[in-house]
């Protein structure tokens, strides 16, 4: 599944949007990036499908 940006739309990197989040909870950007170290996240692939309309 590929995802595309439209032109119009301003893009972030990945260092601006965690220095935005930092401002925004009152945080450290060590805070943040130690935090979203500890996050064990699945791969999408592994993922379970739940049909939510049954």
């Amino acid at each position: 599944m590929s995802h595309k940006t439209p032109a119009n739309v301003d893009t972030i990197s990945d260092e601006e949007l965690t220095h935005l989040f930092a401002d925004a909870e009152g945080t450290t950007l060590e805070e943040i990036e130690h935090g979203a170290a500890e996050l064990d996240i699945a791969p999408p692939e592994d993922a379970t499908v739940v049909d939510v309309d049954k």
